[in-house]
């Protein structure tokens, strides 16, 4: 179980160990980070470092950071404003992360995560914050092992003619 998960005692009720420590493959990275709508002086944090697959793939700036439970950087109480946040979150807390990243980032985010953790209440509520899904990327990683659906999703503070939210709340 994850540091940070020991020192507080907490146990997320989807928690599985092995599902908070996969990686990313660097060629899958490289295809991610290429759909984000950044500019050559954007400062990058990578909030999950692992092995540091996002973070190394980051366009070069001095001012990039990382954060990683293991090393002790815990992003969930130190993370710090960039213009970009992107990473491969732990998937048993993704609404800790979700809405950390929203919170650090001046320009947007890029959030790899199972695509049953963007609940359209999650969505809506990035909306009324100001981030709106800009692309979504559907992930299937062979190695990874299991059969849920991944998906990698950039918000950005432009909104996009072409995807939109819509919850009815009739019942």
């Amino acid at each position: 179980m994850g540091e940070k998960m020991k020192r507080n005692n907490i146990i997320p009720k989807h928690y599985h160990s092995k599902r908070d420590k996969i990686y990313t493959p660097e060629k899958v990275v490289k295809e991610l980070i290429k759909k984000i709508p950044y500019n050559v002086n954007d400062t990058w944090g990578d909030p999950c470092y692992g092995k540091g697959v996002f973070f190394k793939n980051f366009p070069s700036n001095e001012n990039n950071l990382y954060w990683e439970i293991d090393l002790n950087k815990d992003f969930l109480k130190e993370g710090v404003v960039l213009d970009w946040q992107v990473t491969n979150i732990p998937f048993s807390m993704p609404k800790e992360f979700i809405f950390k990243m929203a919170e650090c980032c001046n320009k947007g985010f890029g959030i790899l995560c199972l695509a049953n953790s963007m609940t359209a209440t999650r969505l809506k509520k990035l909306e009324e914050i100001g981030l709106y899904v800009y692309d979504i990327t559907v992930i299937y990683i062979k190695k990874w092992g299991f059969g849920y659906r991944t998906d990698f999703y950039i918000f950005t503070k432009k909104q996009t003619k072409n995807i939109n939210v819509i919850i009815n709340s009739e019942k």
